[in-house]
């Protein structure tokens, strides 16, 4: 993950969102560019790095479309890469990057994070999640970029009454993976995290949650 201020990933980013009073779900797709601002210290007096996250309509080529909509920050340290975004900190990499090696990338999250924008009850015990290492050094292909040597850290995947078969029934699911590219960074990330509510005192049943897929347009 090269942090250097000017360097940036251009992304696809699609946002499932719930709509309809949780009756249905859609797609907003984006042009996202993620863009390296510059250098900050953090609470501990470790060099940090400033993100800026650019969005514009998934149709347009101009430039000046792009507006700000989101600032993150990741620090690395000797053994892992942390990122800060919206006040919650994940530890999204470790050493050693080795197949099967797993930490708890969320153990820095308080409970229910997500609480106040989602009813749901998925991320509960979200600073337990085990990160995965997986297809250490492969080869991959997104939107015609090849990638030699990639690593890919499952999160989470996890699902009750999915899909749903039993109306009548809660139903869950959550699934949260990331790759990463050998001297690029973030190359893909899918997020799906929604709890479904059966029909209750005549209302009927509604799924509450989010979505998030990224994946690598070009980068500097």
């Amino acid at each position: 993950m090269p942090l250097q201020t000017g360097k940036y990933i251009h992304y696809r980013l699609d946002s499932t969102v719930f709509i309809d009073f949780g009756q249905r779900d859609t797609v907003v797709s984006y042009d996202a560019k993620d863009v390296v601002d510059g250098e900050v210290t953090d609470n501990l007096g470790r060099p940090t790095f400033r993100i800026i996250r650019y969005l514009r309509d998934v149709n347009s080529t101009d430039e000046n479309d792009y507006f700000p909509k989101l600032t993150y920050f990741v620090t690395a340290s000797r053994e892992s890469i942390e990122v800060q975004e919206e006040n919650l900190k994940f530890q999204k990499l470790r050493l050693p990057v080795n197949n099967g090696f797993s930490w708890h990338g969320n153990s820095f999250l308080p409970a229910s994070p997500y609480f106040e924008l989602y009813q749901f009850s998925n991320d509960e015990d979200i600073s337990l999640w085990d990160y995965t290492y997986m297809n250490v050094n492969e080869q991959i292909t997104i939107n015609d970029n090849t990638f030699d040597s990639t690593v890919t850290v499952q999160q989470v995947a996890d699902s009750s009454n999915v899909p749903i078969e039993f109306p009548e029934g809660l139903a869950y699911r959550n699934y949260w993976t990331e790759t990463y590219a050998k001297n690029v960074g973030l190359v893909y990330k899918e997020v799906v995290m929604w709890e479904y509510q059966p029909p209750n005192s005549g209302n009927p049943g509604f799924r509450s949650g989010f979505g998030i897929k990224m994946s690598i347009i070009d980068h500097n």
